[in-house]
């Protein structure tokens, strides 16, 4: 019976653990999504600035999100 306690504990602590994790580094992956769309629309378009190419690329991102 122990065992099972012990265990159900390390689940939750690791659960808690995801959890605190995602909401840390979620917005990393985005982030680097996002400048990475703006170099690309700057190598694409010369003419773009550096605003519009990132409003470009948010829409873009979080409609595929």
């Amino acid at each position: 019976m122990k065992k099972n306690y012990k265990f159900i504990i390390f689940i939750i602590i690791a659960i808690i653990a995801l959890y605190f994790t995602r909401i840390n580094y979620g917005e990393y992956g985005l982030k680097k999504s996002i400048s990475a769309c703006v170099i690309v629309q700057k190598q694409m378009s010369k003419e773009i600035t550096d605003e519009k190419a990132k409003e470009i690329c948010e829409k873009e991102i979080k409609k595929n999100k």
